[in-house]
């Protein structure tokens, strides 16, 4: 498991893409669905760090995508089996990208991005956006789960209600956490303005980054290198 973090995040996002790519080039849900649920095993077996939360989150995602299929689809005059099909393969789609990216993130630290971007010589707007990303969205998964404690005290419990509810609920999340998310980019702003931040700056690393990315340069390799 400990390897997993020091793998090369290009590599990570290399065959999360790939993943994604057999997913929406699958021609039906029963290549789909399987494959969605292998992803989802995968996160199980390699005890990648909240995937409860994200197992729960992907049941709820597959509902509101299949039954917003189905809807569509019946007025477009297509029901019944052929609708849910259709419903289900996209359902399925959506959780194997979700499964493939949640693999990244939560197994690559900011440090991490920031030491593989250099490596590869990326400009620094690149760099910047790839930290940035693969950094915020852990951040305002926090932020929801402290939005669901509050609703929760507030009698908006979203675990033991039907599902309606559920997504009801759910959906009432979207307001704050969007908030929440203004304000943390406003601040991100403020602070690389701050620190006098220059895309023009060459920058460096401190890692030794190749397939694998060690945590630091060992004294004895510096001496070699002298």
């Amino acid at each position: 498991m400990t390897r997993l973090y020091e793998l090369n995040f290009f590599i990570k996002l290399g065959l999360a893409f790939l993943v994604m790519t057999a997913a929406w080039a699958a021609p039906s849900w029963k290549f789909g669905v399987p494959l969605a649920l292998l992803c989802v095993s995968l996160l199980w077996v390699m005890r990648i760090p909240g995937v409860g939360g994200f197992s729960k989150g992907a049941v709820l995602l597959s509902c509101m995508v299949i039954i917003s299929w189905i809807v569509n689809l019946a007025i477009q005059g297509v029901s019944g089996g052929p609708a849910l099909s259709i419903a289900a393969a996209m359902a399925a789609k959506l959780v194997t990208t979700t499964s493939a990216f949640y693999f990244v993130m939560e197994t690559t630290s900011p440090g991490a991005i920031l030491a593989a971007a250099s490596a590869v010589r990326l400009p620094p707007i690149a760099t910047l956006v790839l930290s940035l990303t693969f950094g915020i969205i852990p951040m305002l998964r926090d932020d929801f789960k402290r939005i669901a404690d509050a609703q929760r005290s507030r009698g908006m419990e979203i675990d033991h209600v039907s599902l309606p509810t559920k997504i009801r609920f759910a959906l009432a999340r979207g307001i704050p956490l969007l908030v929440q998310a203004v304000r943390l980019a406003h601040t991100i702003s403020f602070s690389l303005t701050l620190y006098s931040f220059d895309l023009k700056r060459k920058r460096t690393t401190w890692r030794e980054v190749g397939v694998m990315v060690e945590s630091r340069l060992s004294f004895k390799e510096r001496i070699d290198d002298r």
